[in-house]
C-alpha cells in the first residue's frame, strides 16, 4: 500500500513539475553535443515511476542498523545466521573458526556462542553479535575467562591482558562487539557521532543477503583473509558476493568478476572440474561465464546434505569365537586314579602334533674287557722313623669302598 501511495503522488507532482521542471533539463540537455528531444508524458510517468519502484526495492533490502558498526574500512563482510546454523551439519564447522584457539580466536564466553546473528568485518577484525547479553551474564562470565574491565567513553570493555588479542565491548544488552581494544575503542568513537558518520561502502552488497542468507560473504576481492576461511575457492576475483541458505535444503548462490573473458571462463570451467570430487550432493554444482562474470549455483535436499556429511564408521570386524580358557591342572595324584580319566580323550585346543618318528638303531660299540683292579698304595709321613707306604690290596669287583 505504501508502494501505491507513492507512485498516485509521482503522477500527480508529475503534472506540477511538467512545466519548470523540464523545461530546465531540456535548456540543459540542449546545449550538448547531440541534442535530446523532450520525452512525451508517458515516458516521463514511466521514468517517475520506476525510479520509485527502485527506491522502495532499496529500502526493502536494507540492512538491520546493528550492522552499521562494521569498520567503514572493512574489504570482506561475513555474516552468519547462527539461530539457523546452530544444529546445521555446518555447525563444527564454523564453531571452529569462531572458537579461542581457532583463527579468529574469540574470546571463550558462554554468551558469545549463544548469539543470533554475527556479522564479522576485516581486515582490522570486528565482529558484531546480536542477542541476548544481560550485562549481569557478560560480566561473570569475561571474569572467569580471565578478561578485564575497562570503561571507555561510557562503554564496558573487557579486556585480556594482551591487548592485541580479542576482547569484547557490551554496547547494549543487545550488540556486543568483538575485536582487540583500539578496534573496539574505535567503534565506540564512530557510534558516537551524530551527523556524517562513515559507513561501510560492502553495506548496500550485502543488504540483499539480510533476509534469505543463513552465511554470507561479500568481499572487493578473492582470496581474501577473512572471506577464504569460509568461501575457499582457488581463484582470483573481485567483487564477491555469495550466500548458503538452509531453509529448504541447501542453497548457494555466489558471483563474482574475474580479469577478464578468458580468464572467467576458464575459472568456471575448473570449477565444474572440481565439483567431481566433491561429496554426491554437491556434484550438479553450475558454474557459468557471463562476460567477465563468473556464475555459482548450486540446489541440494537436506537429506542429501546430512547423508553426505554424516560420519563413516568403519565396518566392525567378523566377530570371532573365543577359545574356551583351560581348565586348571587337577593337583598330582598315583597313576591308578588318573587311569580311568583317560578313558575320553578332550578335543585340543592346538592342533595336533604328529608323532616323532623312531631314530635309527645305534651302531654296535666294541667294548673291549676292564683290566683286572690295582692294588693301591697309601703313602704315611711325619713318623719318627721316617715315611712309610702300605700296600691295599684291591676290593674285590662289584664291592663298595
Amino acid at each position: 500500500m505504501n508502494h501505491l501511495n507513492l507512485l498516485l503522488q509521482a503522477a500527480a507532482l508529475q503534472k506540477l513539475l511538467h512545466g519548470r521542471l523540464w523545461a530546465m533539463s531540456y535548456r540543459a540537455l540542449s546545449r550538448s553535443v547531440i541534442p535530446i528531444p523532450p520525452p512525451s508524458d508517458e515516458r516521463r510517468v514511466k521514468f517517475l515511476s520506476l525510479f520509485v519502484l527502485s527506491a522502495a526495492l532499496a529500502s526493502a533490502q536494507s540492512h538491520p542498523s546493528w550492522w552499521t558498526y562494521a569498520s567503514p574500512e572493512a574489504t570482506a563482510l561475513v555474516g552468519i545466521h547462527w539461530d539457523n546454523l546452530r544444529n546445521s551439519p555446518f555447525a563444527s564447522a564454523i564453531e571452529a573458526e569462531l572458537s579461542s584457539i581457532g583463527p579468529l580466536a574469540f574470546p571463550d564466553l558462554e554468551c558469545l556462542k549463544n548469539a543470533r546473528q554475527i556479522v564479522i568485518s576485516s581486515p582490522e577484525l570486528l565482529a558484531i553479535e546480536a542477542g541476548s547479553f544481560p550485562a549481569a551474564s557478560v560480566k561473570e562470565q569475561a571474569q572467569r575467562a580471565g578478561l578485564h574491565r575497562q570503561v571507555y567513553r561510557g562503554v564496558a570493555l573487557w579486556i585480556p591482558g594482551d591487548s592485541e588479542k580479542p576482547g569484547v565491548a557490551q554496547m547494549s544488552e543487545q550488540i556486543v562487539l568483538v575485536g582487540a581494544r583500539k578496534t573496539l575503542e574505535s567503534a565506540v568513537d564512530r557510534s558516537l557521532i551524530e551527523t556524517g558518520r562513515p559507513y561501510s561502502g560492502l553495506l548496500p552488497h550485502a543488504a540483499r543477503f539480510a533476509e534469505t542468507g543463513d552465511l554470507w560473504v561479500v568481499a572487493v576481492r578473492i582470496p581474501d583473509p577473512l572471506a577464504s576461511l569460509f568461501v575457499p575457492l582457488d581463484a582470483q576475483g573481485y567483487e564477491f558476493e555469495g550466500q548458503v541458505s538452509l531453509r529448504s535444503g541447501l542453497s548457494v548462490e555466489a558471483s563474482f568478476d574475474a580479469a577478464s573473458t578468458d580468464a572467467a571462463a576458464a575459472i568456471a570451467d575448473q570449477l565444474k572440474q572440481q565439483a567431481q570430487s566433491l561429496p554426491a550432493f554437491a556434484q550438479n554444482l553450475e558454474a557459468t561465464s557471463d562476460r567477465r562474470t563468473v556464475n555459482i549455483q548450486l540446489e541440494a535436499t537436506a537429506e542429501d546434505v546430512e547423508a553426505a556429511l554424516r560420519p563413516v564408521h568403519p565396518a566392525a570386524p567378523p566377530a570371532v569365537a573365543a577359545a574356551p580358557a583351560p581348565k586348571p591342572s587337577p593337583s598330582p595324584a598315583p597313576l591308578a586314579k588318573l587311569a580311568p580319566a583317560a578313558q575320553s580323550t578332550p578335543v585340543p585346543l592346538v592342533p595336533a602334533i604328529a608323532p616323532t618318528p623312531d631314530p635309527p638303531p645305534a651302531k654296535p660299540v666294541d667294548l673291549k674287557p676292564e683290566p683286572p683292579p690295582q692294588p693301591q698304595v697309601v703313602r704315611i709321613v711325619g713318623l719318627d722313623d721316617g715315611p712309610k707306604e702300605i700296600v691295599v690290596p684291591p676290593l674285590p669287583s662289584g664291592a663298595h669302598q
